[in-house]
């Protein structure tokens, strides 16, 4: 049976992150995998399996792997194994991201499933790793802001390796619609057509506009279309930023051409939206409060 060492933080200190230590000498390892926890995973030798709804994404180390937050599912590893895996909460995740627009991309970028190569940065990521769940171990003062600082290098690095351009979905396992939603995480706001898309991921337009309508229902088009409105909807609703700042910030270089967009996709200018959810959020009037 595989040796699993788990290391839970404290609640007062960094809740929600879990570090362990992969030894399977002897048999196949199952981790379960939870929908409301991210998975990041160092494989330094040995295979595994990712398993998720009809999905099944192999791995084969040295490899570096993010698993979003998602729907539940197993993450199996063969006899032999060893690595590096760390579990964390949405909650988690999110107070270890920046507070910028890097910040911002990050996110974007960790919203999808990632594999890449770990290649040169082997030695250095398992050793991060390691440290991390060593820092969690003992528990010692200020174990909260090591951490996150620990972990927000391990998520840098792992963005460099996808910017790098070493991530590789598995077109053959129906990894291409993963591809194209991870490479949107990357470049959605360059606004790459999806001729550019197909290019990346070495197919033809057709074959990417035919799987991502059996998957989603839309064509690749509308399916960037409407990751953009979502964007431009949240940061209307949630930010403080103008208008034409929002457009900037999404990729538009002319603000007209953003308010035609966001009003095509939302039926209202951003400026009308914006005023509508400001007067949803605002608390109602109460003439019982008055003294």
């Amino acid at each position: 049976m595989s040796t699993m060492k788990t290391f839970p933080l404290r609640p007062s200190a960094h809740h929600g992150i879990t570090a362990h230590e992969i030894r399977s000498p002897l048999a196949e390892t199952t981790y379960g995998l939870r929908a409301g926890n991210a998975c990041l995973l160092a494989l330094q030798s040995g295979r595994g399996r990712v398993l998720i709804g009809a999905r099944d994404m192999g791995i084969e180390a040295p490899r570096f792997v993010w698993l979003a937050p998602g729907r539940d599912g197993a993450l199996k590893l063969s006899p032999g194994s060893r690595g590096e895996l760390v579990i964390l909460s949405k909650g988690a995740l999110a107070r270890v991201l920046p507070g910028s627009a890097f910040g911002d991309e990050l996110s974007q970028v960790l919203a999808a499933d990632l594999s890449v190569a770990l290649a040169a940065q082997r030695e250095r990521v398992a050793r991060r790793m390691a440290e991390l769940r060593e820092e969690l171990a003992e528990s010692a003062p200020g174990v909260e802001i090591m951490a996150g600082h620990m972990l927000s290098m391990l998520l840098i690095q792992l963005w460099r390796g996808v910017k790098e351009g070493r991530a590789r979905p598995d077109v053959a396992t129906g990894g291409l619609v993963q591809g194209f939603v991870q490479l949107a995480g990357l470049h959605l706001r360059e606004h790459w057509e999806v001729g550019d898309y197909a290019r990346a991921l070495c197919v033809s337009r057709d074959r990417l506009a035919g799987a991502v309508r059996r998957a989603t229902g839309r064509s690749p088009q509308t399916w960037l279309h409407e990751a953009l409105h979502r964007e431009a909807a949240e940061l209307l609703t949630n930010s403080g930023l103008q208008v034409a700042q929002v457009g900037f910030r999404l990729g538009f270089t002319d603000p007209a051409y953003f308010n035609r967009f966001f009003k095509r996709m939302e039926g209202v200018p951003p400026s009308r939206f914006r005023r509508r959810m400001a007067k949803r959020s605002a608390p109602a009037t109460s003439y019982a409060a008055w003294p």
